[in-house]
């Protein structure tokens, strides 16, 4: 498993498919958004620990966007707030790439800005040139209307 801090703050992270708690404790993580198609097995379920989001959607074509821009606009707000916030999907590849990329757009990147940070973090990161493209035309001034 490979944790990859997007920010160098700490707060916010990519990852593909998770199974090492105890990392992720050791991180820091408080809230992870899952968007692989299986439950993780393991999730802490200690009251008022773990913020898990269970968002999964194919590789393939956009998900629902009003979900997606609300799972962004979520980790926006929390990553701002100083919460820990971990994306995954199978591979951390696409569909983590697609949530933490219009993360970091609703927290003031340029689309296009955000897709070659997570490429030079992620060799391979946003093959899908569907993600890929939709990221690029995402602005920070644009308040990403659906």
């Amino acid at each position: 498993m490979d944790i990859l801090p997007l920010d160098e703050s700490g707060t916010l992270y990519l990852a593909s498919d998770i199974d090492d708690w105890p990392a992720i404790e050791a991180l820091g993580i408080s809230v992870i958004f899952d968007l692989d198609g299986d439950l993780d097995i393991g999730v802490p379920t200690i009251p008022n620990h773990i913020l898990y989001i269970y968002f999964p959607f194919y590789d393939v074509d956009l998900p629902d966007l009003g979900k997606l821009h609300a799972v962004a606009q979520l980790g926006a707000t929390l990553v701002k707030g100083g919460y820990r916030v971990l994306c995954h999907c199978m591979l951390g590849l696409n569909r983590s790439a697609l949530v933490t990329g219009l993360i970091l757009v609703y927290l003031g990147m340029a689309g296009e800005a955000a897709v070659k940070h997570l490429q030079s973090k992620k060799p391979g990161a946003l093959y899908n040139e569907t993600f890929a493209d939709y990221l690029r035309s995402a602005q920070p001034q644009m308040g990403l209307g659906v």
